[in-house]
């Protein structure tokens, strides 16, 4: 700030000074280079007040009383060698330069309080980021907590019918029960996972709904490897979105939900068939607004929703490295 503000409050201050005094255009940009060093150094004197005292009131008059004395100084430097000046006299202007001094340094205290709020106030932003991010997470957490007994109840019953009909079937059923618990297990305390680990977990995770639906159920992802390697998305944010196309549409063979997985430029679509169930599981959208929580906390980006009367997408953003931290 105090930069990028020197020059334009030095021409602020030397342009009336040649407009009412007549003084040569020709000795302008030495005297607004010359300004812009004082006004430099008023600068340094309030940034250094505000260290030693903080917010504290009586800086603006310390503030105040040394520019008074920096502009007596300047004042009796310019004008003694002129001849007949007497440093009690405020002729040729000198009570002008005083009067500018003053103003330059008010000018100076506003800008810098000014930044002081601005800064506070964008940490108070990340600090209520990060609470509504460890909220976001705890969310999950008992969120997985709840879902992790009813999906592991539904799987072993799907097993069980399984081991009955197709015994090669309930073995593969059981790999991927296996990885997908183990995957589960691995990614508890993690906040953000690679799109490969990701994509993973939800492989296994639509193959045993595949296999619990038969064709009831059709999926496809579709992600470039690169993406996989590089990318990274908060733990279980596509499983989740899955499970909710699951949870909330209709699945027949008659009327079989299909579900995508797409990348496109920088975010990732999990698109379904729009045929919500009539009846039945009632949407709270905790998990959906859980989700779009913890996108705040760690990237400032928002989750995008598009609906239309056939489709439903829900685009999340691949976030750049594993620490994203908004």
């Amino acid at each position: 700030m105090a930069l990028y503000s020197s020059p334009a409050i030095a021409a602020l201050s030397v342009t009336p000074l040649f407009m009412l005094t007549g003084l040569e255009l020709s000795l302008y940009p030495g005297a607004l280079g010359f300004s812009t060093l004082i006004v430099l150094v008023v600068w340094a004197i309030n940034i250094g007040l505000y260290t030693l005292a903080g917010s504290k009131n009586w800086r603006y008059s310390v503030s105040g009383l040394i520019c008074v004395l920096l502009a007596v100084g300047f004042i009796h430097a310019i004008f003694k060698p002129l001849p007949g000046w007497r440093f009690g006299s405020w002729s040729a202007g000198a009570h002008l330069h005083l009067i500018i001094f003053l103003s330059v340094d008010m000018v100076i205290i506003i800008l810098q309080d000014l930044t002081v709020v601005r800064e506070k106030k964008a940490a108070m932003e990340i600090e209520n980021a990060q609470l509504r991010l460890r909220n976001a997470e705890a969310m999950n957490l008992q969120l997985m907590q709840q879902v992790q007994p009813h999906f592991l109840f539904n799987s072993l019953s799907t097993l069980k019918s399984l081991i009955g009909i197709s015994p090669e079937q309930a073995s593969e059923y059981l790999v991927r029960l296996s990885g997908f618990l183990r995957a589960s297990l691995a990614s508890h305390t993690a906040r953000i996972v690679r799109v490969a680990e990701e994509l993973e977990l939800c492989s296994d995770y639509l193959e045993m709904q595949r296999m619990r639906f038969g064709k009831a159920l059709d999926f496809s992802i579709g992600v470039p490897a690169e993406v996989r390697e590089s990318g990274y998305l908060p733990v279980f944010s596509l499983q989740l979105l899955i499970e909710n196309a699951i949870k909330h549409n209709i699945l027949t063979p008659a009327r079989p939900l299909s579900v995508s997985v797409v990348y496109r430029d920088g975010w990732i679509a999990v698109s379904n068939n729009l045929q919500r169930k009539q009846s039945g599981v009632e949407s709270a959208g905790m998990g959906l607004a859980n989700l779009r929580e913890r996108y705040r906390g760690l990237s400032g980006d928002e989750v995008r929703i598009e609906e239309t009367g056939d489709s439903f997408s829900v685009y999340i953003k691949v976030l750049a490295h594993e620490h994203s931290d908004h």
